[in-house]
């Protein structure tokens, strides 16, 4: 570890500004370099997709001209957490660096996460999915609102409901979300088809015909008035059977659970969302007997 080697960044001035109301965080504003195998990334960090063409691009630069911005992290069991920066560790890791300068800062979970939410955002990097994961998250772990969300993020409280109705979309729907085969327009519109099976049976209408949102829009529109045309192999009672089996598993162990039938097999779907809740639903489920 080499000595530290500029003073007034200004990065930990900068935190503040993404966080109005956060408290400001204790900051040592000099950077050290810091060796790559003793920073752990950022459990917090909502962004799951990298571009391989971007981070090409990035650890050609850092190999022809070194780490320009230092990264930002926090102590953490005798080594340090990444706050922000994962990308530049990657970079410099594959460009074949050994050290990279990094300002240390002294931010709980909370603030962590909205940091790295906002830096994000604010660079656009996350995809729509991620970004509902992330609120989702403050919601969940730090009990927020989403008007506390919405203020935070500086968006309406509309748009983060919006954004978190998404995670309940089946994966096949999601993964063409992310893919970008349809649009956030397409995605809201089959929300409204109501269950699983009525959005699986549009969205396939919506990819085979390459329909707009306005076309799918009319499609869903249609739908509700006919929904016999695409569940005509569950009956009314049936569906309203499943609907409630699923509320009251959802409300015993508080999670999301999707019941699928076709005849007489399917299966049984639990949502979750974080390794803490993976944790919690197994604990749970390993005490039935």
């Amino acid at each position: 570890m080499m000595n530290k080697k500029r003073k007034n960044t200004g990065l930990g001035r900068g935190i503040s500004a993404l966080i109005p109301d956060m408290e400001e965080p204790e900051v040592n504003s000099d950077f050290f370099f810091c060796n790559v195998d003793q920073l752990s990334p950022n459990r917090y960090q909502p962004r799951t997709r990298f571009s391989e063409e971007e981070l090409e691009r990035l650890t050609q630069s850092i190999a022809e001209q070194g780490v320009l911005q230092p990264l930002l992290a926090r102590k953490m069991d005798g080594a340090y957490e990444l706050i922000a920066g994962e990308r530049r560790l990657r970079s410099a890791k594959a460009a074949g660096l050994s050290q990279v300068p990094v300002i240390i800062l002294d931010l709980t979970d909370e603030q962590v996460l909205e940091v790295s939410i906002i830096e994000n955002i604010q660079r656009e990097n996350l995809n729509v999915l991620e970004e509902a994961e992330a609120y989702f998250r403050l919601i969940d772990e730090f009990g927020y609102t989403q008007e506390k969300v919405a203020e935070k993020i500086g968006k309406n409280r509309s748009t983060i409901a919006n954004l978190l109705r998404l995670r309940s979309l089946p994966e096949e729907i999601k993964e063409s979300l992310i893919a970008e085969t349809i649009s956030m327009g397409h995605a809201r519109a089959l929300l409204g088809a109501g269950s699983v099976e009525n959005q699986l049976y549009l969205f396939k209408q919506v990819v085979e015909h390459h329909l707009s949102v306005r076309e799918t829009e009319r499609l869903v529109n249609q739908a509700k008035k006919q929904p016999q045309k695409i569940e005509k192999k569950m009956t009314a009672d049936e569906k309203q059977f499943l609907e409630e089996t699923s509320s009251q598993i959802s409300s015993r162990i508080n999670s999301p659970v999707f019941i699928k039938k076709s005849g007489g097999r399917g299966r049984i779907e639990i949502k979750f969302s974080s390794g803490s809740e993976f944790n919690r639903l197994v604990e749970l489920l390993s005490r039935i007997s």
